[in-house]
């Protein structure tokens, strides 16, 4: 039997382009907004993680874009059988 490949970003090149974009951006708005005040308690590591968390939302955010690229290419040019 082949190994099935469940990685969040093959699903969303399957799953249709717009729920790439939406994931992306629930993605950015926990990493950016909720994360840090979830995060900042007062502790020097809750403060740095939070720092963290909004210094890598966009890199995360563009690397759920990816995807959606990828699912329309391949909806507008889908593979002849």
């Amino acid at each position: 039997m082949p190994k099935r490949n469940d990685h969040i970003l093959f699903l969303l090149t399957t799953a249709p382009w717009w729920v790439s974009i939406i994931f992306s951006a629930v993605v950015y708005v926990v990493l950016a907004f909720l994360a840090p005040a979830w995060l900042e308690n007062g502790s020097a590591i809750g403060e740095g993680l939070a720092q963290t968390s909004v210094t890598l939302a966009p890199i995360f955010g563009v690397i759920f874009l990816i995807p959606a690229a990828l699912s329309l290419l391949r909806r507008r040019h889908p593979k002849k059988q």
